[in-house]
């Protein structure tokens, strides 16, 4: 594993501060830092049980970054001044379209997550993995159904990028 500490710092930095105000749904009080450091700490854990490259710099910058465009006033324009295009290229195709239907906007993320690096599934499949880790007790046993149908979606779909996270979402996915 080998990965530039000085992007991984700026990204954690940068997401840091465009989430500041945010705290996690479930426990609350907690900052959504702690979902930034999780879903990266996930997405190292999978990935270095690989047999092959990893650009590790798009790896632990996109997992920190991932909602940032999604979740607060952060634009693509300003990830690309302040990281890469394969950085910012990423973190969009991990956030949701928020102008197509509810219903598509998962198959669409997908869509063009698969257009990117395998770094990228593997970031997306941990992210999941993470917030299947419990169920949210305010969810409606709907909105959790559909949850893990998604889940389900996300592993089918970028499960190629890395069979040890598959095997594990999949899991979470069966105990949910």
């Amino acid at each position: 594993m080998k990965w530039d500490n000085k992007k991984l710092y700026k990204a954690l930095c940068f997401a840091t501060k465009k989430h500041k105000n945010q705290q996690l749904k479930h426990p609350k009080d907690v900052p959504y830092s702690a979902h930034l450091c999780a879903v990266l700490t996930n997405a190292i854990k999978y990935a270095s049980e690989l047999k092959e490259d990893i650009n590790w710099d798009l790896l632990v910058c996109s997992a920190l970054l991932h909602d940032t465009i999604e979740d607060t006033e952060t634009t693509y324009e300003e990830i690309l001044s302040e990281f890469s295009k394969d950085v910012a290229d990423a973190v969009l195709s991990l956030t949701k379209n928020n102008d197509i239907p509810h219903n598509n906007r998962i198959k669409d993320s997908i869509d063009r997550i698969k257009k990117q690096p395998k770094e990228v599934a593997i970031v997306k499949m941990s992210d999941r993995l993470f917030n299947m880790h419990i169920r949210i007790p305010f969810w409606s046993e709907e909105k959790s159904r559909e949850y893990a149908e998604e889940a389900k979606l996300i592993c089918d779909e970028l499960g190629y990028a890395c069979e040890p996270l598959r095997v594990e979402l999949k899991n979470y996915i069966k105990n949910y």
